[in-house]
This record gives C-alpha cells, sequence and structure tokens, in this order.
C-alpha cells in the first residue's frame, strides 16, 4: 500500500470514529492506541510464559489389544506418545477418533514410534498390537516451573555453602542460585524466581570463573555441563554429579547450545 493509501486509510479511520459519538466527541482517537495495546499484552504474556518443554503425563504398557485413559492439560500446547512393540504390528488411536481409518501412529513390530496430537482433556487411547509394548505419554507446556525445595534441602544437618543472583551475559537473567549440601554430603543447586529469554536447548553449567561477563570468558574457564534447564521460568531443583567439587563451583552459567553463547550467570557467594 501506498503512503497515500495509508494516510487516506487512516483519516477515514479517524473521521468515522470522531462521528461515533462519546465522551470525548471533540477529540480524535490515536489510531494506533490499540495496536500499542496489544502489544504490551503480548509482551506480558510471552514474559508469564516458559519456552516450551516436554513434560511426562504417564508411562502405560500392556501385551495385546488395550484401551488406555490419560489426562492431558487443558492449557498444553502439544501432547505425543512414544512406544516400544515387540511383536507384529502396533498400531494407536485416539476413540473416538474422528476417521477410523486414521489412526495417530503405527509401525511394524519390534520397532519403536512417535506420534503427536493437539486433543486436551481426558482421552481414550486404543492400542492394537500382538505382543508386549510400552508408550510414554508427555505433553507440552509453557506454564511457570514451580519445584518446592527437596526436603533434603530443610533437613536439620543440611546447609546452604554459597547463593548468587543471575545477572544478564548475552541475555537476560533474573531470580536465585543457591548451592546446598545435603545430610548425606551430596550437592544441590536451587534457582528461585528463576527467569531468562526463551529458547530450547539450554543447560547448567558449573563454573570456576568468579563472574563471567562474556560468552568468551564463560567458554574459556573451567566448566562441567551436567544438567539441561528445566525451565526458562519458575524456581527449580537441580542434584549435582557425585563428584562435583563445591570449591570449584564459582558460578552458574546458563549455556544456549544451539547459537553457542552464555545466556546468564550467577556468581556463588
Amino acid at each position: 500500500m501506498s503512503a497515500r493509501a495509508v494516510t487516506a486509510v487512516l483519516a477515514t479511520a479517524m473521521a468515522a470514529a470522531a462521528g461515533c459519538g462519546g465522551e470525548d466527541a471533540g477529540e480524535a482517537p490515536d489510531p494506533f492506541t490499540a495496536v500499542e495495546q496489544n502489544e504490551q499484552a503480548n509482551s506480558a504474556r510471552v514474559r508469564s510464559e516458559a519456552a516450551p518443554r516436554w513434560e511426562s503425563v504417564t508411562t502405560l504398557r500392556g501385551s495385546g489389544d488395550a484401551t488406555k485413559t490419560v489426562r492431558i492439560d487443558p492449557d498444553a500446547v502439544q501432547w505425543r506418545v512414544r512406544w516400544r512393540c515387540s511383536k507384529g504390528r502396533f498400531q494407536v488411536s485416539q476413540k473416538p477418533a474422528p476417521d477410523e481409518g486414521n489412526p495417530l501412529g503405527s509401525g511394524r513390530c519390534p520397532g519403536e514410534g512417535e506420534a503427536e496430537a493437539i486433543d486436551t482433556g481426558e482421552l481414550e487411547l486404543a492400542v492394537q498390537t500382538e505382543g508386549r509394548w510400552r508408550a510414554v505419554v508427555q505433553e507440552q507446556v509453557t506454564d511457570p516451573v514451580a519445584e518446592p525445595p527437596l526436603p533434603a534441602m530443610k533437613a536439620k544437618d543440611a546447609k546452604v555453602l554459597a547463593k548468587g543472583r543471575f545477572y544478564d551475559v548475552e541475555r537476560r537473567g533474573r531470580g536465585t542460585a543457591a548451592l546446598h549440601e545435603l545430610p548425606n554430603g551430596r550437592l544441590a543447586l536451587r534457582f528461585e524466581d528463576f527467569s531468562t529469554s526463551n529458547n530450547t536447548d539450554l543447560f547448567v553449567w558449573l563454573s570456576e570463573a568468579a563472574r563471567p561477563r562474556t560468552t568468551k570468558q564463560a567458554l574459556r574457564s573451567d566448566h562441567q555441563e551436567f544438567a539441561l534447564l528445566k525451565a526458562t521460568l519458575g524456581s527449580q531443583n537441580y542434584l549435582l554429579p557425585k563428584d562435583a567439587d563445591a570449591d570449584s563451583i564459582r558460578s552458574i552459567v546458563i549455556w544456549c547450545e544451539p547459537i553457542r553463547i552464555a545466556y546468564t550467570a550467577a556468581a556463588l557467594r
């Protein structure tokens, strides 16, 4: 659309709005207000959602044909079923299926496969096969993770060895990280009110860098990648490897593998 056409459209819209009456009929409304409000609402929604992640719903098992009931969260983006079968052919369908001739997924056995769907609520899955089978159902969600502290973190002999706040490196980071020593001597991490920019394939590093400010500093410092970040938003716990050394953990780095940059970090003191 040309600049002249855009001007004409806006002028027409403002004239029509002014002629509708109202308390401020004498003032022409800003035609961009609705757009700005919509953008603000979308930004607020994005900040309240974590990057999509897969969470376990249930594991189904059986031998031969079976019908199983699963419940998918109404707010789930989508869900999937991953199966492994032993004999003949495997087919999984949703009941009642909109098209009986079009199952969710099928394949030869022995083997494995995967199927995805978007329906939510209480669903019935019909499995048709000859031998033993196992199917894992997962749902993709965007809500913040809200894990309570591990019970061992509150035990009498547990203690907090160090803690720090997340700060920006290449991307935004907020919240706190605390290094706990559990009564059995095992180390654990807890993130409280954590948030960072949405992405997938984000990893948690234990770093010997005192306070890395750039990707280069984080990458060149000795570090150990030990877990996939559970969620980009919310409180979460991590049990560290048994050989983790508290004295060498000086900071926590959230690393993005697809573009190989340090998102955010927390210096532990």
